[in-house]
């Protein structure tokens, strides 16, 4: 496996998007504005460049990073592709030198990033997001 910090093509990941349970169906125009983002990728491949997942962060190169989209393809998952990608994330926030690196795990994720150095902040300081 070799993580390299290319994109995945448009259609890789909204193939992993629908895989996640994320959307049904996906719009190819804004997968291909996502993988065309600013986003720092990390994509993990086999030796016959086979997709194995996908994480990203957005930041502002000094102070915040937001992970998004960590995600291994199905067939793949429990073998440490995730983890091998959070720990390249980890390091190129550490790298940069981010003072809050943080990401909102999706429902029964805690424990896994939790493993990784992350915690949950106090109800006080929740996720929020804007109504559609």
């Amino acid at each position: 496996m070799k993580i390299q910090q290319q994109p995945p093509t448009d259609t890789e990941l909204a193939s992993l998007y629908i895989q996640a349970g994320w959307m049904e169906t996906a719009d190819s125009e804004k997968m291909l504005c996502a993988v065309q983002s600013d986003s720092v990728w990390y994509v993990a491949r086999d030796d016959a460049d086979t997709l194995l997942g996908i994480g990203r962060f957005i930041t502002d190169y000094a102070r915040y990073a937001f992970i998004v989209d960590v995600i291994v393809v199905e067939s793949s998952r429990g073998k440490g592709i995730g983890t091998a990608i959070m720990k390249e994330i980890i390091n190129g926030c550490r790298n940069l030198g981010i003072d809050s690196v943080n990401l909102w795990p999706s429902k029964g994720k805690v424990p896994f990033y939790e493993r990784l150095g992350f915690y949950a902040l106090s109800a006080d300081q929740p996720h929020m997001k804007l109504k559609k």
